[in-house]
């Protein structure tokens, strides 16, 4: 049975796709399906039909604990009504899901062709989005954000993969596949 990732744009998806390792991917399809409120519409459709395994993946959009906390309660609260026994989870990145390139100082430095300054890097903390932007716009290697993700080597992904977005999509993933395992070995 298929895992569906839901996430709200082309580029999260894109994004998806890279950093999952392939065995995981093999069961799992990723689908942009555009805001919140969208992803939040086709997960209780694919829960409702499919009975199916499901997680959303989204920005934050906020930093402070809490506020990730009462969202993702409310996402999860949403989806558990429908969900009978398909197993859902609600991944938040936060604050957004460009955060994932801030790991790693010196690997962003690589990816951008120069030194990030760490005034920067700090600030990218409360909005990785608008300073990745800006620090590929400043770069003589990027024609356009999408490259990005490209241009991702194998060492990167490694790196990337660390996230904690990333770790915990993993971590459903990998629950999907062991249940799926027991139920067929019985």
């Amino acid at each position: 049975m298929t895992t569906y990732i839901l996430c709200e744009g082309e580029s999260d998806a894109r994004l998806i796709e890279r950093l999952l390792p392939e065995a995981l991917m093999m069961e799992a399809k990723v689908f942009p399906a555009g805001g919140l409120y969208a992803v939040n519409s086709l997960a209780r459709s694919l829960i409702v039909r499919r009975q199916c395994p499901v997680a959303i993946v989204v920005d934050a959009d906020e930093i402070r604990p809490n506020r990730v906390e009462q969202r993702r309660s409310e996402i999860e609260e949403i989806l558990e009504r429908v969900a009978i026994d398909a197993p859902v989870k609600v991944v938040l990145a936060v604050p957004e899901m460009e955060i994932i390139f801030f790991q790693d100082r010196s690997l962003l430095s690589s990816l951008v062709g120069y030194e990030v300054p760490q005034d920067t890097f700090n600030a990218a903390q409360y909005e990785p989005k608008q300073i990745l932007m800006e620090l590929m716009s400043q770069s003589e290697r990027f024609n356009h954000g999408s490259e990005l993700i490209e241009r991702l080597t194998t060492e990167d992904l490694h790196i990337l993969r660390k996230a904690p977005v990333i770790q915990e999509l993993v971590q459903f993933l990998q629950s999907v596949r062991s249940e799926r395992e027991t139920v067929e070995a019985v």
